[in-house]
């Protein structure tokens, strides 16, 4: 007995038991014994993909072993709808002069003539009736994603299987880890932050035991959680093929600002996303005070056993990394303790998201029908083309730059509202550190001369983005 199902979205495998209680009517009315190591079961796989179907491989294996006497079936597009899976089994069949029998369907003797003639144009059927309801769905797909509905699909996470009804626990989860990524939390954290609260979907698929019933689901990694953050659909935004079409009819989680943002970030080439050390918190942020060099510092190596920050260049700055990083924090805390903190939270560019959003939307349908119009028109040369697009792609960059620059999340916030600025700083991990003093100013570190031991504040210059009225003062700080 062999059973497909090639969509079970669910995952509760219903389909394959419906299949199965008519394939067991079959076996009886025909007073057949079925060995239970004989069924064969592939759930939630198309015959007419790509993919591999384990327990179809096997049955076929145990065909060509003489081990089966009658093959039975649904229908016998369950069994094959490729010709590479039709060569396979029909010859298999022809060689053990097989008996196909189907629930809904005609018995094929596969040891005749006429039974082979019949399987064959049977198949071509198959194949032709799955492309015919390919190209009808993919029209149904495109004129619904144009619309900005939803056509079936997986259950998306922090969405109901209906893909319109928001999940509370989820979309929170979702929301979080958008301020997360921006705020510098490792997408691995998030990931382990949504195994420890029980959350999973069709993102993180059930794993499948050995008999093949459901089992555990699967648990978040980095890779799944950075697919759920990609998604335009978190933002209200449709999309097809890839490209993002219309704006969506069920409730965004986000912003379309956030999700602009965090893409820029996750999407960024000079980002590594492989497993690496916790950088030290001026790697990559100070700059090294040497004139005319302009290079950024890092830790590497250490001066009699204590860390230390080198130019890049490796020739100009090199000095004890925790002092430098002290009075930095300390800067930061006298910077966000004042009471004109709050305006670095103010909002200066009051920019119109849902104008942007119109504009994108316009410009893309635009770019959609040039391409239509001028695809068979050969008196239109491909230089010309270039410039009627050129103009419409530059805009839609720069609109997908403003709505990311306005959804950075607020770094400075917690500090800001905090009634113990110091603790807070203190309890931030290093990533969220970096973060604010890159928000908040530009260092150079200078070389301290030969034979200095004591710090000097001097030595580190600092340039605040966000200029003070008055000189800021710390105690105790020369």
């Amino acid at each position: 007995m062999y059973l497909r199902i090639s969509e079970d979205r669910e995952g509760d495998e219903l389909g394959i038991d419906r299949h199965f209680e008519d394939l067991i009517g079959l076996f009886r009315a025909r007073g057949w014994a079925l060995d239970r190591r004989h069924v064969f079961v592939d759930n939630d796989l198309s015959a007419a993909g790509k993919r591999d179907r384990p327990d179809f491989i096997r049955m076929l294996q145990s065909v060509e072993r003489g081990e089966l006497g009658v093959l039975t079936a649904w229908m016998l597009d369950r069994l094959l709808r490729n010709r590479s899976d039709q060569v396979w089994l029909y010859e298999s069949c022809e060689r053990a002069k097989m008996l196909l029998a189907f629930a809904r369907g005609s018995d094929i003797d596969m040891g005749s003539a006429a039974g082979q003639i019949v399987a064959d144009i049977l198949a071509a059927i198959a194949r032709g009736e799955i492309k015919i309801k390919g190209e009808r769905h993919q029209r149904a797909a495109e004129q619904a994603a144009k619309q900005g509905r939803r056509y079936g699909g997986r259950k998306p996470f922090g969405y109901e299987q209906d893909g319109m009804t928001i999940i509370p626990a989820e979309a929170v989860a979702v929301h979080q880890a958008y301020n997360d990524v921006l705020t510098g939390v490792p997408l691995a954290q998030i990931a382990r932050d949504w195994n420890d609260a029980g959350l999973h979907s069709g993102q993180a698929k059930w794993a499948d035991n050995r008999h093949g019933a459901r089992g555990t689901p699967a648990k978040w990694k980095h890779d799944t959680v950075r697919l759920v953050l990609l998604n335009p659909r978190n933002a209200g935004i449709r999309r097809y093929k890839k490209e993002e079409v219309a704006i969506a009819q069920w409730p965004p989680i986000v912003p379309e600002e956030t999700f602009r943002a965090v893409q820029d970030f996750l999407k960024d080439p000079s980002r590594y996303s492989g497993a690496k050390a916790e950088q030290q918190l001026l790697t990559g942020v100070a700059l090294c005070g040497a004139p005319g060099c302009g290079l950024t510092v890092h830790g590497g190596g250490a001066r009699h056993g204590k860390p230390v920050y080198r130019c890049q260049s490796m020739r100009h700055v090199n000095r004890l990394a925790k002092p430098v990083e002290e009075f930095i924090g300390k800067l930061v805390v006298a910077r966000m303790s004042r009471k004109d903190a709050v305006e670095l939270l103010m909002d200066t560019k009051r920019l119109d998201a849902p104008a942007l959003r119109k504009e994108l939307v316009t410009k893309r349908t635009r770019l959609e029908q040039i391409a239509v119009e001028f695809a068979d028109d050969e008196t239109v040369t491909p230089a010309q083309l270039r410039a009627m697009t050129g103009r419409l792609r530059e805009r839609i960059t720069e609109i997908e730059a403003e709505l990311a620059d306005a959804g950075r999340v607020d770094v400075l916030g917690p500090l800001v509202r905090s009634k113990n600025v110091a603790a807070t700083w203190k309890a931030m991990s290093r990533a969220k550190q970096r973060l604010v003093i890159d928000t908040l100013m530009v260092i150079k570190l200078h070389k301290v001369g030969r034979g200095v031991r004591t710090f000097r504040s001097e030595t580190v210059e600092i340039e605040w983005k966000h200029k003070l009225d008055d000189e800021l003062v710390i105690v105790g700080e020369r």
